[in-house]
């Protein structure tokens, strides 16, 4: 699992935006997930997702590399006596043997190893069980164009929502990206300004109305393509 969000936890805490009530409406009416139900975030960042299971009453194991993340994360569920927070990696979590219901990847799965995580995930994941991993993709770009499943062993689910955002929050959540410049490097005032234009051009009473769409595949790691 590479750490591709050095130096972005901030940015990524002010300018992703959380998942809809749509989604968590979803994956404990129509999927089934239970209260009871053990999760695993598997690159849960700075914790957004993680705090929605947690609220619901779900143990969590909250696996995140990155110190920063982690950082903002602790602060984030430090009050949550059912929240494991460890910092390793997808490949080798650290997660015990068959004690996980279901394992969720949020715009993550795209930057692990397969080979490696695959097992991972089988090792963790209680036996015998139906559709027992998500994977989340918050946007309209893929970054693999590879299968994450075989064809015909799961199901997708859209959600499409809008916020009207402040210009914190637009101008973070485009330096929270993987590909933008950290401040002090080469082209960051210039990525600034031009995030900047753009808000002040289609902006409205300092708010820019912005368009998500969070698009969700569904299996079981039996079925995860290498």
């Amino acid at each position: 699992m590479q750490n591709t969000h050095a130096g972005k936890a901030e940015s990524y805490d002010l300018g992703r935006p959380a998942y809809p009530e749509a989604f968590f409406d979803y994956v404990y009416g129509e999927f089934g997930l239970r209260s009871d139900a053990v999760i695993a975030d598997i690159g849960a960042g700075t914790g957004k997702v993680s705090q929605g299971f947690l609220e619901r009453g779900n143990r969590v194991y909250a696996v995140e590399p990155d110190g920063d993340m982690r950082r903002i994360l602790l602060e984030r569920l430090g009050r949550f006596n059912c929240c494991t927070v460890l910092g390793s990696c997808a490949e080798e979590t650290g997660i015990p043997n068959d004690s996980v219901d279901l394992v969720f990847c949020g715009n993550s799965y795209h930057w692990f190893d397969r080979a490696k995580v695959m097992p991972e995930f089988r090792r963790i994941l209680k036996p015998g069980a139906g559709a027992n991993i998500v994977l989340a993709m918050l946007g309209d770009s893929r970054h693999n164009e590879s299968p994450e499943f075989r064809e015909g062993a799961f199901e997708t689910k859209s959600f499409e929502f809008t916020l009207h955002q402040d210009w914190p929050m637009y101008l973070h959540g485009g330096l929270s990206a993987s590909s933008a410049p950290n401040p002090g490097n080469e082209g960051f005032e210039e990525y600034c300004q031009t995030r900047r234009q753009y808000f002040d051009r289609c902006g409205k009473d300092g708010k820019l109305e912005t368009k998500f769409k969070l698009t969700c595949m569904i299996g079981n790691a039996k079925d995860l393509i290498a």
